[in-house]
């Protein structure tokens, strides 16, 4: 596999006059089930031909911030890491500026820099930059190259770092002088065993089982920790067997199919009003896999305070951070609900779980309220408008040509609210991508998502025109490429979020940049008050 006249191949792979380091790199991440690296290339050519020979694909994309954005939407379709490449300097300093939403959202990826040769270190060299600071906020993990003999040994446990545990971004440095250099590579580098992930004790579990017995409004609140412990389909069953409604928070949108009879929609500042107001008259709230913050509690404002919470997470320092709960249980997401599943299958085949009369009728309750709520969102989104185009219609015209498994990619601001609130994912685990809070994040997403994306499974994006003028440069991506991936673009010739922030907070009084030569298009951006 090598290019004329560069050298003779040694065992099918790397040529003899080929730097070790580089080729001990690729194939770290080729063994650790890396296929593919999103990038802007530097001038780190050994380790471009390392990859190529290692059957690594390159995805360059038009900026350090879009290869980002893609990796990180890759990672989450597919719930394995994605690497990311930059190189030193502006490169690098791209890479860690455009990470926030992977973190936010605990997107195991892995972003692989180089820097300055050892050798010129801390002599002003052209485009040297004190890179793991800039990293510090955004990771979990950082780990320097300091020795050839050990790159490919880093690397690999920099993948493995950023699946484990909490999933979240990584960092890693690699000297350029390192990454040309000869040492002995290591005999493999793939991991020798997956850690089990924690399972709750059997005494939380009684006392979440007790909990749900004694409540007479419970509701399961499902985050992005279902989704990432790949637990849809347990957490369906477990809300299944204890007849409990389903609430979601945006992040974790798909851990029960929203066609389901238990599932209540979305709930928190992205949601629909009867979500929230569901939330709000329960009396007891298990939240699973979420961390309660404000985007998921409407800015801490539910569950009511008077419910009785009980919080599931991996991270303990995560449990009762932002608001007190009657007990914390460390324990991944999939675990806690086979193990809720297990106790309750159990008391019910020993009578010992007698029927809760007040759990059907709160179920019922909901779903009427569930079902008046769509049919007044049918009503607003068949409504005829004047002026513009109701994005409500839009979502609704979108979930009758989108397939069950088809993706959506929402950017932040209302297409975040349209897409979390509006559009129902028919099929459970990840097929709703929401920006965690970065705007422009849609656009390259659903090309990394479409490249994710399984046998005839659609990628689809919404973005407002702010949003897609961030990374409009990656039109091109898409074509070179060749992502089919379909991006619907909400023109409204403005910031929306700001514009109305304006009508409602300060009378109307607008503050528009001079240089508008249009006025504002007609955009009713006001999800109805009635939906």
């Amino acid at each position: 596999m090598t290019e004329a006249g560069s050298g003779t191949a040694v065992d099918g792979r790397r040529p003899a006059d080929a730097p070790r380091v580089a080729y001990a790199v690729a194939r770290a991440l080729k063994e650790d089930g890396i296929d593919r690296v999103f990038l802007v290339t530097g001038g780190d050519l050994w380790l471009w031909r390392a990859l190529r020979d290692q059957g690594i694909q390159l995805h360059l994309a038009r900026s350090e911030a879009a290869s980002v954005v893609m990796a990180d939407a890759y990672a989450r379709v597919t719930g394995k890491p994605a690497v990311v490449y930059g190189q030193w300097g502006p490169g690098a300093a791209n890479v860690a500026g455009a990470l926030a939403d992977a973190w936010w959202a605990r997107s195991p990826l892995v972003a692989l820099t180089s820097t300055v040769s050892t050798q010129v270190e801390y002599k002003f060299e052209y485009q040297e930059l004190d890179q793991p600071p800039m990293f510090q906020s955004v990771t979990k993990w950082q780990a320097r190259v300091t020795r050839a003999d050990r790159a490919g040994e880093l690397v690999a446990m920099a993948v493995r770092i950023a699946a484990a545990g909490c999933p979240g971004p990584v960092h890693i440095d690699i000297p350029s002088d390192i990454l040309a250099q000869d040492a002995q590579p290591a005999a493999h580098y793939a991991p020798a065993c997956a850690p089990a992930p924690p399972a709750p004790s059997a005494s939380a579990v009684d006392d979440i089982v007790g909990r749900l017995a004694r409540s007479r409004r419970p509701v399961i609140l499902a985050g992005n920790g279902v989704l990432l412990a790949d637990a849809a389909a347990d957490l369906t069953e477990f809300a299944e067997i204890a007849t409990v409604p389903v609430l979601t928070t945006l992040g974790g949108k798909g851990a029960i199919p929203e066609n389901h009879p238990l599932s209540a929609g979305v709930a928190g500042r992205y949601s629909s009003k009867v979500a929230n107001e569901i939330a709000r008259d329960a009396d007891f709230i298990l939240a699973i896999g979420t961390d309660l913050g404000a985007l998921a509690t409407d800015t801490y404002t539910l569950p009511s305070p008077d419910a009785e919470v009980v919080q599931v997470d991996l991270a303990a320092e995560r449990i009762g951070r932002t608001r007190a709960v009657e007990a914390g249980v460390v324990a991944d997401a999939g675990e806690a609900c086979r193990a809720l599943t297990a106790a309750l299958t159990l008391a019910t085949a020993s009578t010992a779980r007698p029927d809760n009369d007040a759990h059907h009728t709160w179920c019922a309750s909901v779903r009427r309220r569930r079902d008046a709520w769509q049919e007044a969102f049918e009503a607003v989104a068949r409504r005829p408008a004047v002026g513009h185009v109701r994005p409500e219609a839009i979502v609704a015209i979108l979930r009758e040509l989108a397939g069950d498994r088809d993706i959506l990619v929402a950017d932040t601001g209302f297409m975040g609210a349209w897409g979390g609130a509006l559009f129902p994912v028919h099929a459970a685990g990840r097929t709703f991508l929401r920006a965690a809070g970065t705007l422009g994040w849609a656009f390259p997403a659903v090309l990394g998502a479409q490249l994710a994306a399984t046998s005839g499974q659609r990628a689809f994006a919404l973005v407002g025109d702010g949003g897609f003028g961030y990374n409009v440069g990656d039109l091109e991506t898409a074509m070179r490429l060749n992502v089919p991936a379909v991006v619907i673009v909400l023109n409204n010739a403005s910031l929306a979020y700001e514009h109305v922030g304006f009508e409602h907070a300060l009378g109307g009084d607008v503050v528009v940049s001079k240089e508008r030569v249009a006025p504002v298009t007609t955009f009713d951006a006001r999800l109805e008050r009635d939906i």
